[in-house]
């Protein structure tokens, strides 16, 4: 483990209890100052080294592993090669799924972030992980990025904990989707209550392709305890494998 010049203090049950995910936070002490911030704030998170990594650890946060291990043991059941995965990774982040990915045999993967923070934590503490990495808003992509990744014959397409919250839009969802190859993999968690609800503002209800078996096939749910709420609850995901059928109508 490497040596860090700062603690992240997690607050006191009783200050934390019942707080929505997106209002959780910490207090990080660094250079004799006391910050807060919240568990969400990825470009201030990203700014400092190894932060994220850190706090992923604090809280018990285990997603990036169950998600790329869920995948490969997909696609190995499949008869698929693992070598042969060419991923586009969306809501990259700092790497750590990319990082999972790599460890389990995955040769290509290209990660897309709106943040240049995230761009800028990969390559710092996770280099060589991702073939390319692309800062870009995926509802008005570069000509650039749009070239790049209609070459790149992706064949999976990755989301680590940031559809679910509505992070990517759905017309940016669709981009990238639509970007993946006929029967290509994909792979992305919900939190449980999100998944499983069946109102207006549900999951299903802002992702209808999630539905729709000419455009999805779910091949493999799996419920996993993805961290703690700070107050110590248990904070429980669903991990979604399928295979796309079809491209998502575009706006």
């Amino acid at each position: 483990m490497q040596n860090v010049d700062f603690e992240i203090k997690i607050p006191e049950i009783e200050s934390a209890r019942n707080l929505p995910i997106q209002e959780e936070f910490f207090w990080l002490s660094q250079n004799g100052k006391e910050t807060k911030l919240r568990v969400h704030d990825y470009s201030e998170l990203y700014r400092i080294p190894d932060l994220y990594r850190h706090l992923i650890e604090k809280l018990h946060s285990i997603s990036h592993t169950v998600l790329s291990s869920r995948l490969i043991d997909r696609v190995t059941q499949a008869g698929e090669t693992v070598e042969d995965l060419v991923l586009l990774e969306v809501g990259a982040g700092s790497g750590m799924v990319g990082k999972a990915l790599v460890d389990l045999g995955v040769k290509s993967v290209t990660g897309i972030d709106i943040l240049p923070e995230a761009a800028e934590a990969a390559a710092r503490e996770y280099p060589g992980v991702y073939e390319n990495y692309y800062v870009e808003d995926l509802t008005n992509l570069s000509h650039t990025a749009r070239e790049g990744l209609n070459s790149q014959s992706f064949n999976g397409l990755v989301c680590g904990s940031a559809l679910g919250f509505n992070h990517i839009p759905a017309q940016g969802w669709a981009t990238a989707f639509n970007a993946i190859a006929p029967n290509g993999w994909i792979a992305f968690n919900v939190q449980k209550e999100r998944w499983e609800d069946k109102s207006s503002a549900s999951f299903l209800a802002w992702h209808p392709w999630v539905g729709k078996t000419d455009i999805f096939e779910i091949v493999e749910t799996h419920e996993y305890q993805h961290r703690f709420h700070l107050d110590g609850r248990p904070l429980y995901y669903i991990a979604i494998i399928g295979k796309k059928r079809g491209n998502i109508p575009e706006s």
